[in-house]
């Protein structure tokens, strides 16, 4: 996906090779630019991919500065701020469109091409964002996220209207989930575009479960629980943890699982290992070795998911895998 936007500084910011405050969160092969003034940095992170593009400013403001950028192409974007001390505010030159990025709070924006400014007050601010596919929102998948339709309407029409979601908490858990994608991002391997494509389709699951003034009576609490563990182990398969869902729904684990066993009649931590074995199942006839399966489904190794295994069925990593193989012929 190609980048769609330029930034213009003003005469007083000069490009630096060696900027003097480090990245707070690098960005695996990601390009890097580094611009100064004698009162503040801003340093840009870009990962151009197939699906996505990623991008990732920061800002150390000692005087607040203004910056502009000019949209040449209509987009979807997502924006996380990570450490915004302050309100950051923007708004469209030539249209009555304003918007505020308020500290751990995220946004999707449909952005018209048109000139923008970016207000950056004195303090230290991180944005991330990714371009994406509005194309990814078809029916039925865009009930899901009702709070985006306008947007994925106005991309598909192509209208000159810029406008911007509800927002959603960006917490430790996004933050968590955001790193674990810098840090794997390697446009040298093959299967790059399904990492980084796995991952954004998993953070902006994860955004619809943290809508600022949610109140989504229709769903008990445990069906949006069991909808979250779901997705959550497809990800992160025996690393997908039951206190991480509970940070999610801002609620204490216990309280939750005893939530979830009052509604469906099996503890959740049960519901989460017979997830967790059904993952393995698709995906240990797939591979020759266990240990690719292990890799893939989230253990430290080959024993441990043959512990797990043994204490859900009784029988052996091995003699699983043969028992599957023989009932698929």
């Amino acid at each position: 996906m190609k980048r769609s936007y330029k930034i213009v500084f003003g005469t007083e910011y000069e490009s630096i090779d060696d900027p003097p405050h480090p990245l707070s969160y690098p960005i695996r092969h990601a390009k890097e630019r580094h611009w100064q003034s004698s009162h503040n940095q801003i340093s840009e992170q870009t990962f151009d991919g197939r699906y996505a593009y990623l991008y990732a400013y920061e800002y150390w403001i000692s005087k607040s500065t203004d910056v502009t950028i000019e949209v040449y192409m209509n987009d979807l974007h997502v924006i996380y701020p990570l450490l915004n001390e302050v309100q950051i505010w923007g708004e469209r030159l030539d249209q009555a469109f304003r918007f505020e990025l308020c500290p751990s709070e995220g946004a999707y924006f449909y952005v018209a091409s048109r000139h923008y400014r970016l207000h950056l007050p004195i303090g230290h601010h991180i944005l991330v964002g990714f371009v994406v596919d509005a194309g990814m929102f078809r029916p039925p998948a865009i009930q899901q996220f009702s709070f985006l339709k306008h947007l994925v309407q106005a991309k598909k029409e192509g209208s000159t209207t810029s406008l911007k979601s509800v927002g959603f908490r960006v917490g430790p858990i996004t933050v968590k989930y955001l790193c674990i994608l810098f840090s794997i991002l390697n446009p040298n391997t093959l299967n790059n575009e399904h990492i980084l494509l796995k991952h954004l389709i998993f953070l902006i699951d994860l955004s619809r479960f943290k809508l600022l003034g949610d109140t989504d009576i229709d769903n008990h609490l445990a069906v949006r629980c069991r909808q979250l563990l779901d997705i959550m182990i497809l990800q992160r398969g025996a690393q997908a943890l039951i206190k991480e869902v509970a940070a999610v729904f801002l609620t204490d684990a216990q309280q939750l699982s005893r939530e979830f066993h009052k509604f469906y009649g099996i503890r959740m931590k049960d519901y989460r290992n017979l997830l967790l074995l059904d993952y393995i199942e698709q995906l240990i006839v797939e591979h020759d070795k266990l240990g690719t399966t292990a890799h893939e489904v989230g253990f430290s190794g080959p024993s441990e998911m043959n512990r797990f295994i043994k204490k859900m069925t009784g029988l052996t990593s091995a003699l699983f895998k043969q028992q599957l193989e023989q009932n698929t012929r």
